[in-house]
């Protein structure tokens, strides 16, 4: 007598299919989070480079401030610094020209403004600039709800204390030349989404002071 083919019976075939139905809910689920989580990783790994080429730029700016006034485009005198809590102008030193080849000295003139939650920077081809000199103009972070600078002063009783604007009142009738430089300058920026990004940075005294 032959034996009889023995087939799935049809509640074998639907509890194989529910398992593999759940097999591929869960690896479409951890696909899911892989490509998540590499996504999170990218945009944090993007926001840090922005971070660090901000620190890079800041850095290089305001430790190298230099007491050189300058002439606007009426030829007015204007301090070598001058801030309020939202933006900041001053000269810098050490505008890299290998081997001289173009006309212009190491100093620059720097801005940095907060414009439409974006912290930018502008700098001039020439730090005396006649009416027409144009900035060249850099967005460096976005996302930014606040942008606060303080500047660092120490008092004749060699205390110190953080002040909202530079140069001071007391400073008006003195030569631009001679105007003294904050010990120290505040950064804080506040973003959008919560976080806080805080730093110091030092800065040289004026020797014509």
């Amino acid at each position: 007598m032959r034996d009889r083919a023995q087939g799935f019976t049809l509640l074998e075939v639907v509890v194989a299919i529910a398992i593999f139905a759940a097999m591929y809910v869960l690896a479409q689920y951890a696909f899911t989070q892989a490509l998540d989580h590499r996504d999170a990783l990218r945009e944090h790994s993007q926001q840090q480079e922005v971070r660090q080429r901000l620190l890079l730029f800041l850095s290089q700016d305001i430790e190298q401030i230099i007491a050189r006034p300058v002439r606007d485009g009426f030829g007015e005198l204007r301090p070598a610094l001058h801030g309020d809590e939202e933006s900041i102008t001053f000269t810098r030193l050490g505008w890299a020209n290998a081997l001289d080849l173009r006309h212009r000295s190491q100093l620059q003139r720097v801005t940095y403004a907060f414009e439409e939650n974006t912290l930018v920077r502008y700098h001039w081809p020439y730090v005396d600039r006649t009416v027409d000199t144009e900035a060249v103009r850099t967005e460096l972070i976005d996302g930014v709800e606040k942008v606060r600078w303080r500047y660092l002063m120490q008092l004749p009783n060699d205390k110190w204390e953080w002040q909202e604007f530079w140069p001071l009142p007391q400073q008006d009738n003195v030569h631009p030349l001679k105007q003294s430089l904050p010990r120290s300058i505040e950064l804080t920026l506040e973003f959008e989404n919560g976080e806080q990004w805080h730093r110091f940075f030092r800065l040289v005294v004026n020797p014509w002071e």
